[in-house]
Order: structure tokens, then C-alpha cells, then sequence
């Protein structure tokens, strides 16, 4: 009998069909079972689309709620880099409510520690199930950003759970340093910008982002009957408790934001050198006439 011919029940089959045969024979379950998993892996991405969506919605609604500044001005980012800003203002924020939602220190210290725990498995790529720590891994994944500056932020939190006033500028300084100049760092690097004079002027920006936040807040502070302003500056100033205490808090505010526009003035001139016969830019603080000082600090708050 020919090669690759034989009988079966008395009828000639070639070795091919008796292979097909039995290949039709066990495909049906193996196309189920093939099925079941496409369908598997469908439904997993169509789940991690729908909570990567969850988790932008998130920040994008913490940030504007709770940091309209930082919502406006990072919907004027491109748009690569626009939701990794959105993650790191959400966290910023998270660590910013921490002070003003506890009653206990222990219990912002607990929470300092999760932060700091989130920060270490996102970069082992084992990030938290938490809306903030799921966009925060998306935006380090993304852009490569700088493990040492997130700590920083978090650390700086973390001492600032002590209820208690910078002692001078220059404690407040660091402070703003640690925190708002670090985000700006990471916003830089979302952008992709590395440039020793990009982050000089960050820092510059950071430190005086710090102090107006310190005054912006000084209302919001009083009617908890807490003061955070420098005490140097407030020694300065002299406070004398005669009047109401509105009265008090707009006559002494005003002096207290004078002292703030000459540190101001400070860092301008670190970041526009002199130069003859031009003004610098963004300085506002050549007072020609007697009532420009106060308008010019009504204008900062």
C-alpha cells in the first residue's frame, strides 16, 4: 500500500486527515478555553481603564477644591504632563490637610509614615490601592521623577506637625525650600526641563510661594486662635493688644506684610542682577510716594 495511506474500518485515510480528524476532535475545548481567557484579559484591562479614570477624577477634584491656584495653573501645562501635575498637587495636598485634620499628633505621624511607606513600594512598582499613590506611580513611571524630593516634602510635613510659629524668615524659608520649591522640581521634571537656572528660579519661586501661603493663611489661622508668622517679624512690629481684635489683626498685618515685601525685595535681586537705567522686573517695591508701601502690601494678601 502507498506511503502515508492506511485503513480504517475498511476505508483508505491518509495520515493527514487522521490528524485533522483528530485535531477537530479536541479543538473545541481548546477554542473555549482560549475564549474564556481573551475574555479574561478583556475584562482586567477594561477594569484597570475604568479605576485609572477613577483615580485621575480624584486628584483633578482634590486639586480644585482644595488648591484652585495649583488646578489653574497646571490645566495650562501640555498635555503630557498635565495629569502627572495633577498627581503631585493631590499628593501635595494630602500631606497639607494632615496638620489641620487631627487632633493628635500620633495620628499625623501614622499618617506621615503611610505616606512615606507609599513612596517606597511605588518605586518597587507596588503602588498602594489608593487613588493619590496610583497617579503618583503613573506620573514616576512617566517621567522619572526624583525619589529624594518627594521624601523631602514629606519630611518637611512631618515636622511641621509641632503646633508652633517659625522662630524667623529664615526657618520659614527652609520650610517653603523643602516643600513648594521640591513640588516645583517635580513639575519641572514632568516637563522634562533640566537646567541649573530653571531650578534656581524655582527655588526662588518656592521660598516666596512659602511665605505668601504663610500670610494667605494668617486669617483662617486667627479664628483658630493660632499664629504661624515668623516671630521675629512679629517682635518687630511690636504688637500692642489696644482695640478690637480686627483692628489689631489689620493694623499689625499691614506692618508684618511690610517686613514680608523687603524680603521679597531680597530675592529679587538674587534673581535679576542690577543693571543700570532698568527696573527689575516684578519688584514692587520702589514706594515714590507715602501711601504705596501700605498698597502695596494690601496687594500681596
Amino acid at each position: 500500500m502507498a506511503a502515508g495511506i492506511s485503513v480504517k474500518h475498511g476505508l483508505l485515510s491518509s495520515k493527514a486527515s487522521l490528524y485533522h480528524a483528530f485535531y477537530r476532535k479536541i479543538s473545541p475545548n481548546s477554542v473555549c478555553i482560549q475564549r474564556a481567557a481573551d475574555t479574561q484579559c478583556v475584562r482586567a484591562a477594561t477594569s484597570a481603564t475604568a479605576d485609572s479614570t477613577i483615580n485621575e477624577k480624584y486628584c483633578l477634584d482634590l486639586v480644585r477644591s482644595r488648591d484652585y491656584d495649583g488646578f489653574v495653573s497646571s490645566l495650562l501645562l501640555p498635555e503630557e504632563a498635565r495629569r502627572s501635575s495633577l498627581a503631585l498637587r493631590a499628593f501635595n495636598v494630602e500631606l497639607a490637610q494632615v496638620k489641620d485634620s487631627i487632633s493628635q499628633k500620633t495620628i499625623g505621624l501614622m499618617r506621615m509614615q503611610f505616606w512615606k511607606t507609599a513612596i517606597e513600594e511605588i518605586y518597587r512598582d507596588e503602588p498602594p490601592n489608593q487613588p493619590v499613590s496610583a497617579e503618583l506611580w503613573r506620573a514616576v513611571k512617566k517621567h522619572f521623577l526624583t525619589k529624594r524630593w518627594l521624601l523631602r516634602i514629606i519630611t518637611e510635613r512631618e515636622k511641621d506637625l509641632d503646633d508652633r510659629a517659625y522662630r524667623n524668615l529664615q526657618e520659614l524659608e527652609v520650610y517653603s525650600e523643602h516643600t513648594q520649591s521640591s513640588l516645583i522640581y517635580l513639575l519641572l521634571e514632568c516637563l522634562g526641563v533640566k537646567n541649573v537656572h530653571a531650578d534656581h528660579a524655582a527655588s526662588h519661586i518656592g521660598k516666596a510661594q512659602g511665605i505668601v501661603t504663610c500670610l494667605r493663611a494668617t486669617p483662617h489661622h486667627s479664628s483658630r486662635r493660632k499664629v504661624y508668622l515668623p516671630m521675629d517679624v512679629c517682635m518687630l512690629v511690636s504688637p500692642r493688644f489696644t482695640g478690637t481684635s480686627t483692628e489689631i489683626y489689620e493694623s499689625k498685618t499691614c506692618e508684618c506684610n511690610g517686613h514680608f515685601c523687603i524680603l521679597a525685595r531680597s530675592f529679587s535681586r538674587g534673581l535679576y542682577p542690577p543693571q543700570p537705567g532698568a527696573e527689575r522686573p516684578g519688584c514692587c517695591v520702589r514706594h515714590r510716594q507715602s501711601g504705596a508701601r501700605s498698597s502695596a502690601t494690601r496687594a500681596i494678601v
